[in-house]
């Protein structure tokens, strides 16, 4: 597969990239809840000192934006919802619109349905970026409990993604994927 085909492209008349953010924007949404639902049994922040620590959503919002999370709260259903919760479905909907977007013009994105794009989020988001920002450790300084987290609640939230994008995707247009010539026996 040599390193050029990963940005082999797709003949631009066979892109549809606004039905990709429309696309993108359902794949985001429900995706969402699919990356928390894995952090049920795989909770990616450690206790230290017999409490959690703070979410990188959550730091964000107050160092970044200075929004406090905790003085926004609200009530569903006799639960406390802190809406810090907002910013992963808002992170969601970026990504997966983004994701869509790409895929149109460079398939290889989708590789391994999504599961590769999935592992580059982890390392790029989780590994390099909230680090610089200094809303995590190091990847270096962080518990293996989270890597796996991580790394296991990306490749889900971008299998996800990828299964919403194929499959509307091609129920919308009534064609295959960009990269697949419309004459295929494999549409």
């Amino acid at each position: 597969m040599g390193f050029k085909n990963l940005f082999l492209q797709t003949e631009p008349s066979r892109r549809r990239y606004g039905i990709a953010v429309f696309v993108g924007f359902i794949a985001g949404i429900l995706s969402a809840f699919v990356k928390w639902g894995a952090e049920v049994p795989l909770p990616p922040r450690t206790i230290t000192d017999g409490r959690a620590e703070f979410n990188p959503p959550y730091l964000f919002l107050r160092d970044y934006l200075g929004i406090d999370p905790t003085s926004t709260v609200y009530t569903f259903s006799e639960h406390i919802i802190n809406p810090v919760m907002v910013t992963h479905i808002i992170f969601s909907l970026v990504f997966a619109i983004g994701y869509c977007i790409v895929a149109e013009r460079f398939p290889k994105v989708k590789m391994w349905q999504g599961v590769m794009a999935g592992i580059i989020v982890t390392v790029i988001v989780h590994g390099i970026t909230i680090p610089l920002l200094g809303l995590s450790p190091a990847l270096s300084m962080l518990p293996f409990d989270e890597y796996v987290s991580e790394i296991v609640g990306h490749i889900f939230w971008f299998w996800v993604i990828e299964m919403i994008r194929r499959d509307l995707r091609n129920r919308i247009t009534h064609e295959p994927d960009a990269e697949v010539p419309l004459d295929s026996p494999y549409r």
